[in-house]
Parts: structure tokens; sequence; C-alpha cells
């Protein structure tokens, strides 16, 4: 799944908008973490819900989505 937008942020949690590298298919508001475990891991292995492929199972490159707070930082 790909970033198209993150937003609603309260110190780490945030609901973001992603698409499909695949089919396309777009998720809006979906709870996310903002820290580069989420960003790095979680989300390249999230499956999108109407072909269940996934930015891994498609061989596509990761994004390097920045993080609001520096890594390591007690918000």
């Amino acid at each position: 799944m790909k970033l198209i937008r993150k937003h609603s942020q309260y110190r780490r949690d945030c609901k973001m908008d992603i698409k499909c590298q695949g089919c396309g298919y777009e998720q809006k508001d979906v709870s996310a973490y903002d820290d580069r475990n989420f960003w790095d891991n979680v989300l390249p292995k999230m499956r999108c819900l109407k072909c269940s492929e996934s930015t891994i199972s498609l061989g596509e490159p990761i994004q390097g989505i920045p993080t609001k707070y520096q890594e390591g930082t007690q918000v």
C-alpha cells in the first residue's frame, strides 16, 4: 500500500489515506502510528482489502516516509 496522505495526527497516532499499488483501491482514514517501524515494516506489508496484494508481494519499492518527531523522542 502506498501513502497518499497522512492527517489528523495527535502525538504519534494518526490517520492516513492509502492506495493499492496493484489494483488502485483506496482506503481512507486508516489508523497509523508515526514511527520508523510502522512506515518501514508495517505499511509495506499491509494487504489490500480488494486484491490482497501488498507492496512487498508486488515487489514495489518501499516509500521513504518522514516522521513528524525524531526517532526516540518522547511525545
